[in-house]
């Protein structure tokens, strides 16, 4: 999966601020967007779509840190139903309750998570989790008032890429499905210039491992991290690719069976 480090890691207080921040922008855009608004970062999804799906991932964790553990069909509140005022009013209750539960934990008590690997069976994890969901979240209802994105918090990016090639895209789970050994074998550098994440993509397995910018690997991924966070999350971004197609092809393969 990765080096056993957590040299990326931000504070736990880091990331429930911007948590908090990301998540109060996303309902201040939505607030006055139309419930039908297109959201042009995630094709075939509405603005009352975006919210729902928000208000869901923080219900679940809300629930997963009462139980204590992974949790059974039911056992948390779905925003399905809810028309678009309704589900701004729970997503401000639901976004504040997990950020207090958060806080009042702190980020070294044991949890549930599906996550692998150093600290990633603590309260702490979620928060990590949850910073970067709501910053590309925030990003997707960004789009939908047209305005230009907000800069992540510091460090808040390249931490962002390092969770996806690893917890995400390099989960042992991931990376042994069916699909995750498409294109070819080789490294790739996903390089932001002050740095670089350099990402092994052996057939069922992947190493991620911090990089000088401009390391040699077989194919690279240049950009400024918060342009290539969004990218590899599937947002739009300028980035530069280059070298080898089947490299490239084989960690999106992994990004998607990750993030499905």
């Amino acid at each position: 999966m990765t080096v056993d480090d957590r040299a990326s890691w931000l504070t736990h207080d880091a990331y429930l601020a911007s948590y908090r921040a990301d998540g109060d922008r996303l309902a201040s855009l939505l607030q006055g967007a139309s419930p039908d608004a297109a959201v042009p970062t995630c094709p075939g999804w509405t603005a009352l779509d975006l919210l729902r799906h928000v208000c869901d991932v923080y219900s679940h964790k809300v629930a997963v840190l009462r139980f204590g553990r992974a949790l059974h069909p039911g056992e948390w509140t779905l925003a399905d139903e809810m028309d678009q005022p309704t589900a701004l009013a729970w997503h401000d209750s639901i976004r504040a309750e997990l950020e207090q539960l958060l806080a009042e934990l702190g980020p070294d008590s044991a949890c549930w998570t599906w996550m692998e690997g150093a600290g990633e069976g603590t309260t702490g994890a979620w928060a990590r989790r949850m910073a970067h969901e709501a910053l590309v979240h925030r990003v997707d209802a960004e789009s939908v008032v047209g305005v230009a994105s907000a800069d992540a918090a510091p460090g808040l990016a390249v931490d962002g890429l390092n969770e996806l090639l690893t917890w995400m895209a390099g989960d042992p789970d991931v990376v042994t499905s069916d699909g995750a050994d498409e294109g070819a074998a080789g490294t790739l550098l996903v390089d932001f210039e002050d740095g670089a994440w350099l990402v092994e993509l052996p057939d069922g397995a992947q190493v991620v491992s911090w990089a000088e910018s401009g390391s040699s690997a077989d194919a690279r991924l240049v950009g400024d991290a918060f342009g290539l966070d969004l990218a590899l999350w599937g947002r739009p971004a300028d980035l530069e690719e280059s070298g080898d197609e089947g490299v490239l092809a084989r960690l999106r393969a992994r990004i998607k069976i990750a993030s499905q």
